[in-house]
């Protein structure tokens, strides 16, 4: 950056530089013509009034005058010309002055400038020296030889330390991101606080590295609980099994009876856990077509009514369609609906309503409720009111949290209405569908 700024800087200076003595040489040779005009003129009126001398004064100091007849007779010159010829051969129209530059004249052997002017006696030369806008040119030239590359240099070294100060931020970031491995997610890059883009770009890779630490964080705490939760019904398997293999068993249905239970939260365990990794893998819900939740109700409920454990009201389920994913949405039903089933004492209700642009889905029982302080915590993954109660009954601490994240990606939501109180309520929350239930 500092060569591109100083490469830069000297072209713009240069360039400035050659302008500058274009423009110094242009006025003075501007000013040097006006002078000859002026001499011009003077010698003019002489020889109009016919008292033009043989020898002319010599006027400028390192000029001439000389007036030449139309035959190429010198008529009059001033001293430094003495029996000199003609000065130029240059015969301009009548009116109209020549100014040009010469050089090697017998007057020296510096350039000249020499304005020819027509008159009826012949030919008029005046000249000076052009001497004194090539000294101005060259003394300019000179000083800007001098001054153009010190301030390059001055420029390039605040550049150097300009540009250095600012990308210094981005070097400690780069230092301090490389540095930064798996296990120190909980590291944080410097932030200057200054306000500006790299301040900017700081807190945005600050903000990066958190959520990187908290998804790294979960999915070690997913694992974590993954494999305790499987732990479980798999030492229970085994104990079965051993008991089984220990000695003579009269009754093997009642062993068969309840590995298939277990065999049977293990499945729902690992079903659930599939899903959830998926949902953590970015598995969006893809569909988006029009489903009637009463459908899915009626469907899901079917499992707790043959079981007969409970009584389920399905009086308050009436027809309402949202648009989704019939998959997610039907494992929202069946993740609640089993929720009930597993803590109701006797009673499930299930009720399904549309008000408004919304559409509601409450599943409620009768059992001993959730504790105030444990109201959200059940909506976590592995999250239990009670861990020993949950586990016993077949709960794998999953459903919950999955109901609710696929509410959240259909842009809705779950909640307990009533925590603290006797008998959860959970209720869905769904944008409606604008088409009519089937």
């Amino acid at each position: 950056m500092t060569a591109a700024a100083a490469a830069i800087v000297v072209m713009v200076l240069v360039g400035a530089g050659v302008a500058v003595t274009a423009l110094q040489r242009s006025a003075l040779t501007a000013s040097i013509d006006q002078t000859l005009r002026l001499r011009a003129d003077d010698i003019v009126a002489l020889v109009e009034s016919d008292v033009i001398p043989n020898e002319l004064s010599q006027g400028p100091i390192e000029g001439f005058v000389q007036l030449v007849d139309p035959e190429g007779f010198v008529l009059a010159a001033t001293s430094n010309l003495s029996g000199a010829g003609p000065i130029l051969a240059v015969t301009p129209p009548t009116g109209v002055d020549s100014i040009v530059t010469v050089g090697g004249l017998p007057v020296d052997d510096d350039a000249f400038r020499v304005l020819s002017r027509r008159l009826p006696a012949g030919t008029l030369y005046v000249g000076t020296t052009y001497d004194v806008v090539e000294e101005a040119a060259s003394s300019l030239v000179t000083a800007l030889g001098i001054i153009i590359p010190i301030a390059v240099v001055i420029l390039a070294g605040l550049v150097w330390w300009s540009v250095g100060t600012t990308l210094r931020p981005v070097d400690d970031i780069t230092s301090e991101v490389a540095m930064i491995g798996s296990s120190d997610l909980h590291r944080r890059v410097p932030q200057s606080g200054s306000g500006d883009e790299i301040a900017r770009l700081a807190g945005t890779m600050n903000s990066m590295l958190e959520r990187i630490e908290g998804a790294v964080t979960r999915q070690q705490q997913f694992v974590a609980d993954a494999s305790h939760e499987l732990r479980s019904p798999l030492t229970r398997i085994r104990t079965e099994l051993d008991v089984a293999l220990a000695g003579p068993v009269d009754e093997p249905r009642e062993t068969l009876r309840s590995l298939l239970e277990e065999v049977e939260q293990l499945q729902s365990l690992t079903g659930n856990l599939l899903f959830a990794a998926r949902l953590d893998a970015g598995g969006d819900m893809l569909a988006n077509a029009p489903v009637d939740i009463d459908h899915l109700v009626t469907r899901e409920t079917e499992g707790l009514r043959l079981g007969g454990r409970v009584a389920l009201d399905l009086s308050g389920v009436t027809g309402v369609q949202v648009r989704g994913d019939r998959g997610g949405l039907a494992r929202i039903v069946r993740n609640l609906v089993e929720n009930a089933g597993r803590h109701a004492s006797g009673n499930v209700t299930v009720r399904l309503w549309r008000e408004g642009d919304w559409a509601h889905l409450s599943v409620a029982d009768d059992g001993p409720g959730v504790p105030a302080d444990r109201a959200e915590r059940i909506f976590e993954r592995f999250g239990r009111v009670d861990d020993a109660r949950s586990a016993d009954a077949g709960g794998t601490g999953l459903g919950l949290a999955i109901a609710r994240d696929i509410a959240e990606r259909h842009g809705g939501q779950l909640i307990l209405e009533n925590p603290g109180q006797r008998g959860a309520i959970f209720r869905v929350t769904l944008p409606a569908s604008e088409e009519e239930p089937t």
